[in-house]
C-alpha cells in the first residue's frame, strides 16, 4: 500500500514539475515562429484559397472531357399535312413532343478553351505564392514582435536599475544637506530626477505587457498566461551581400514581384481569351431517350395529355447525334469593349510590377543605411559605456580623496546604465530591420548574413 502511495506521490511530482516546466521554459525564435505557422489563421485562410484554387482548375480541365447530362425535353415535327419544303410556322404546321434521356456533349473546337486552363494553372501559381506571402508576413510579424518584447524586458530591467540609483542618489542627497555639505537645491533635483525615473520605469512595464500581447497575438494565441521567457542575443548577425546583389536576389525572391509577374502573364492571356470569342466554337452532340410524340390538340385537355404522357407504349427509344457550330455574329460592341478592358487591366499590371520593383529597391537601400547607421551607434554607444566606466572610476577615486561628493559620483553610475540602454536599443532596433530586409527581399536572415560561429 505504501509503495502505491509513493509512486502515485512521485507520477504527481513529475507531472507538475512537467507542467511547469513547460509554462516557463524559454522561448525561443524559433520555437515562436512554429506555434505561429501551427495556429495563425491567415495560413489556415491562405490554404484553403489555395484549394480553391486547385478546384478551379480541375473545373477548367472538365472542358477537355466528354459531359453528360441526364435531360428532358420539348421537341418539335412536322404534321403529315405540311409541306417540308415550305416555311413552317411552329404550333400550326408542327407538333411538340417530349424527350427524356441522357445528353452528352464533348467540345471539339474552342479557341478560348487552352487559354482558360492556363489562366487556372497560372492561378493556382499565385495561390501558392500568396500562401508563401502570407507565411512571411508572419514570420516578420513574430521577428518584429519578439525583438520588441525582449528589449521591452531588458529596458524594464535597466530602467528598475537607474531608479533604484536615483532613490539611492536622493537619501544620499537628503543626508549631505542634512549635514550642511549640500544646498536644498541637489535635494530637489534628486526627487525631480527620481520623479521621472519612477515614470519611466512604469512606462517600461506597461510596454512590457504591452509587447507580450503582441507577440502572443502574431502567433496567433489567444492564452494570454502563457510565460515567454526569450532569450537574448548577443551576437549581430552580419550581411554578407552588397547592394546591388540584393536587388537581384529581391527580384527572384520578393513574393509581391512573383505576384506580379504571375498576375501579369494571366492579364495577357485574358486578352487572348477575350479575342478568342469572336472565333467559332464547333461542338459534338449525341441524345440517347426516350420520345413521346403529342398531338397539339392534346396539350387542350389534361385528360388527354394525362393518358398520354404516362402510357409507357407512347415512349419510343430514339436517339439523336449532331454537330453544333457557333460563331458571334452581332453583340452591340461586348466583344470589343471585354477586349479593351483586359489590355486596360494588362498595362495595369505592367505598371504595378514597375512600382513595387522600385519600390522593393528603395526600401532595401534605405534598410541597409540604416543598418549601417545602427551599427556605427553601437559603436559609439560601447564607447560610450566604455568612458562612463572610466569616468566612474575617476569618481571613486575623487571621493575617496575628498574632492568630489557620492552625488558625483552616483551620476558617473547612471551614465553607464543610460548608455547600455541607448546600445540596447540600437542592437534590437538593427534585429528589426534586418528582419524587415529578410522579408523584402524574400529570404532568411540565414541566407543573407554569415554564419555565425
Amino acid at each position: 500500500m505504501r509503495i502505491k502511495v509513493a509512486a502515485s506521490l512521485l507520477v504527481l511530482c513529475i507531472i507538475c514539475f512537467d507542467s511547469l516546466y513547460a509554462r516557463y521554459r524559454k522561448v525561443t525564435l524559433k520555437r515562436c515562429i512554429e506555434i505561429a505557422l501551427q495556429n495563425h489563421p491567415e495560413i489556415k485562410i491562405s490554404q484553403e484559397d489555395q484549394k480553391k484554387s486547385i478546384a478551379g482548375y480541375k473545373v477548367a480541365k472538365s472542358q477537355n472531357k466528354i459531359l453528360v447530362n441526364g435531360e428532358v425535353k420539348t421537341v418539335e415535327y412536322l404534321k403529315a399535312e405540311s409541306d417540308p419544303n415550305a416555311l413552317n410556322i411552329p404550333g400550326r404546321d408542327t407538333n411538340f413532343g417530349l424527350f427524356a434521356g441522357a445528353t452528352a456533349t464533348y467540345n471539339l473546337i474552342d479557341p478560348k478553351k487552352s487559354n482558360i486552363e492556363e489562366m487556372a494553372r497560372l492561378t493556382v501559381d499565385m495561390s501558392k505564392m500568396k500562401v508563401v506571402k502570407v507565411r512571411e508576413s508572419i514570420l516578420f510579424n513574430v521577428k518584429n514582435s519578439y525583438y520588441s518584447y525582449v528589449f521591452a524586458r531588458e529596458s524594464e530591467v535597466l530602467r528598475e536599475e537607474l531608479m533604484e540609483k536615483f532613490r539611492l542618489k536622493l537619501d544620499r542627497a537628503k543626508k549631505l544637506y542634512e549635514n550642511g555639505q549640500r544646498p536644498i537645491l541637489d535635494v530637489s533635483k534628486a526627487e525631480v530626477d527620481l520623479a521621472d525615473a519612477i515614470l519611466e520605469y512604469e512606462k517600461s512595464k506597461n510596454s512590457e505587457k504591452l509587447m507580450k500581447t503582441r507577440l502572443l497575438a502574431s502567433m496567433g494565441i489567444l492564452d494570454e498566461d502563457i510565460e515567454v521567457l526569450p532569450e537574448r542575443i548577443e551576437e549581430l548577425p552580419q550581411l554578407k551581400y552588397s547592394l546591388k546583389e540584393l536587388y537581384k536576389l529581391g527580384e527572384y525572391n520578393y513574393p509581391d514581384i512573383k505576384l506580379a509577374k504571375l498576375n501579369k502573364k494571366v492579364g495577357k492571356i485574358k486578352i487572348e481569351v477575350e479575342q478568342s470569342t469572336r472565333y467559332p466554337t464547333v461542338d459534338i452532340l449525341a441524345a440517347l431517350g426516350f420520345e413521346n410524340k403529342f398531338d397539339n390538340n392534346e396539350f387542350k385537355s389534361w385528360d388527354k395529355f394525362n393518358s398520354r404522357f404516362f402510357n409507357g407504349d407512347n415512349w419510343e427509344p430514339t436517339m439523336h447525334a449532331g454537330v453544333q457550330a457557333k460563331v458571334p455574329i452581332f453583340d452591340r460592341g461586348g466583344i470589343e469593349g471585354r477586349v479593351e478592358a483586359a489590355v486596360a487591366d494588362y498595362r495595369k499590371s505592367e505598371y504595378q510590377e514597375k512600382e513595387i520593383l522600385i519600390n522593393m529597391r528603395s526600401l532595401i537601400r534605405a534598410y541597409l543605411q540604416a543598418m549601417n547607421e545602427l551599427k556605427r551607434q553601437m559603436e559609439i554607444s560601447k564607447l560610450i559605456i566604455e568612458n562612463a566606466r572610466k569616468h566612474v572610476l575617476l569618481a571613486q577615486k575623487s571621493y575617496e580623496n575628498g574632492v568630489t561628493t557620492q552625488l558625483d559620483m552616483q551620476d558617473a553610475e547612471m551614465s553607464v546604465v543610460k548608455a547600455r540602454l541607448g546600445l540596447i536599443k540600437s542592437r534590437y532596433d538593427y534585429l528589426k530591420i534586418l528582419a524587415r530586409l529578410a522579408n523584402t527581399v524574400g529570404l532568411g536572415e540565414e541566407d543573407l548574413c554569415h554564419k555565425r560561429k
